[in-house]
């Protein structure tokens, strides 16, 4: 039964183990998992979790949307009249044909809404922004620089003279061998974002009479890192109209026309989230993005894969179809019949072997000393021990003799007063039934009778 105990507990540790690498659900593929990232479930200040509630409360169809691009059209949705909602960066790249579909979904007549954190910079953001501006130039077509890209590239000075000023730097720093130290250099030149200890309102300011920016006065995003100096770049073959501008006068929010639909840039990616909703008229802006993008039977989605959480895994729906559970309850019964009731676990082989005389004697003693009294036994000793005296002609070995036996042992030089003052107390204890110390007692004979 103890080997069969021993096998249950090593199976459950098993299937512990099995579930704890395989079966539990990673909280983020993000790196940063401890910040919140804006999806639609997310509850804290980067979410959508506020907006997603207001939707469903006003009646407007809204919907987490976990899927490839590529699957837009099986969505069950109608072909136009659709708002999709994307934050960037995300943590989850796209995939080429993704932008295909994404085009052709946009051109039927829905809207695209890209929240990108290039000016505000969350904490899910930063330090991402370069490869934001290449995730949107792939959507949209549309260029993003810095302040310094802009200043370089509207440099009027001839580019001969670039080139000489290009070479004095480089004569500067001739006399540095070690080209990794130049480069360490470089790299230290490039200052860390600043960290705010209080999160920082960028106000915004809406540039006209516009159907979505009816009754909006002011906006603002709020950043937690040091607000960055991004403007558009406007290619020769492309045209947007600005909806927004920051306090520096650059374009913060975009529409851009793309066939029948179109597609709403804003450059900061907390416009919207929990904890910038309320701010101004934040939230009237996207009541007027629902109201002239979504048509009767569209609905509004947010699109949650970018952020990692994902249709081909969601743990939420896998622990709660009860196929899963009925198939743990098979498995566990069967394997329980199986170790409990049809399995027969074979004994170890017990060798035995002749034992040896010590152990034979050894055995023998531990089995009387079990069985007899220690008093009896010690009244056998005490009989011993007198009767070897009396055949070496000491004392007197009868029971009547036993006075005079003592009083020679009195009288020996070789019986120490201690000992036979202890052999008396053992000799008394012995004929009064009272348990008696067996083996210094025979010790003590032993060594009497070896001086005697």
């Amino acid at each position: 039964m103890r080997e069969r105990l021993v096998t249950f507990g090593l199976a459950i540790a098993a299937f512990v183990a099995f579930y704890a690498l395989w079966l539990t659900p990673a909280p983020s593929l993000d790196p940063d998992s401890k910040a919140a990232r804006p999806t639609s479930a997310e509850r804290r200040g980067n979410g959508y979790a506020g907006v997603f509630a207001w939707l469903e409360k006003a009646g407007v169809p809204v919907r987490s949307f976990r899927e490839r691009y590529t699957a837009l059209p099986d969505a069950q949705l109608p072909t136009t009249g659709n708002l999709l909602v994307l934050s960037l960066p995300g943590i989850e790249v796209f995939r080429n044909e993704e932008f295909g579909a994404l085009d052709k979904w946009v051109r039927r007549g829905n809207t695209l809404l890209i929240n990108a954190a290039l000016v505000d910079q969350p904490g899910w953001a930063a330090g991402r922004a370069s490869g934001t501006t290449v995730e949107i130039e792939s959507l949209t077509a549309l260029e993003f620089e810095t302040k310094a890209a802009r200043e370089a590239r509207l440099d009027d000075t001839p580019l001969s003279q670039r080139v000489r000023e290009a070479d004095a730097r480089a004569a500067a720093k001739a006399g540095k061998d070690d080209d990794d130290e130049d480069e360490g250099d470089d790299i230290a030149e490039v200052k860390p974002l600043k960290n705010l200890d209080v999160a920082e309102r960028i106000p915004l300011t809406p540039t006209g009479p516009h159907a979505l920016l009816d009754g909006v006065k002011k906006l603002s995003l709020e950043t937690d890192y040091e607000a960055g100096d991004w403007s558009l770049r406007m290619p020769y073959d492309n045209f947007v109209l600005t909806l927004a501008r920051d306090a520096h006068g650059e374009g913060v929010m975009f529409e851009q026309r793309l066939g029948k639909g179109r597609i709403l840039l804003v450059s900061g990616g907390t416009l919207f989230s929990n904890r910038a909703i309320g701010n101004d008229d934040n939230a009237r802006l996207f009541a007027n993005i629902v109201a002239t993008s979504v048509a009767h039977g569209g609905a509004v989605l947010f699109d949650d894969l970018r952020q990692g959480l994902s249709a081909s895994y969601d743990p939420a729906r896998f622990y709660k179809d009860s196929r899963l559970w009925r198939t743990v309850v098979i498995l566990l019964g069967a394997w329980l019949v199986w170790v409990l009731g049809s399995t027969r676990l074979r004994a170890p082989a017990i060798e035995r072997h002749d034992p040896s005389e010590a152990e034979l004697v050894r055995r023998s003693g531990d089995l009387i000393s079990r069985v007899v009294a220690p008093h009896l036994t010690a009244q056998r000793l005490f009989d011993q021990f007198f009767d070897s005296l009396a055949r070496a002609g000491r004392g007197g070995g009868a029971a009547r003799d036993r006075a005079e036996t003592w009083s020679w042992l009195e009288r020996h030089a070789a019986v120490l007063p201690q000992e036979l003052d202890r052999l008396k107390a053992w000799y008394d204890h012995a004929h009064h039934g009272r348990p008696v110390a067996i083996v210094p007692l025979k010790n003590l004979l032993d060594t009497l009778e070896k001086r005697l």
